[in-house]
């Protein structure tokens, strides 16, 4: 990426930074609340012993350690970019688990 690309993108996003936290800390406490409803409620990794959903509480609580323990970084595009990642493998390993208890011959379907 070039220097004067990112130069622009970091003046785009600083003045809406705020807003923009306030949006990831949202999506990263609703995939937690996804996580544990889907998965933990339901016994499919206590019974069946699947470590993806760990994998995901992980990351999520990793963004959202980002968003509470600031470092003065909250406005600089890096920092939250890389929250922004932590968020998708999240969500990544939500959807791989929600593949896998679909696919999975003995896991239920329905409550």
């Amino acid at each position: 990426m070039s220097e004067t690309l990112y130069k622009r993108l970091q003046c785009r996003f600083a003045p809406q930074a705020g807003r923009q936290w306030g949006h990831l800390s949202r999506m990263t406490n609703l995939l937690i609340v996804l996580n544990v409803s889907l998965f933990f409620l339901t016994n499919l990794v206590t019974q069946q012993g699947y470590y993806y959903t760990f994998y995901s509480i992980f990351f999520l609580s990793l963004a959202g350690l980002g968003a509470v323990l600031p470092f003065g970084l909250l406005n600089r595009l890096w920092y939250y970019s890389v929250f922004l990642f932590c968020d998708l493998i999240g969500a990544y390993f939500i959807v791989v688990s929600v593949w896998y208890w679909v696919n999975a011959s003995n896991a239920p379907l329905a409550g």
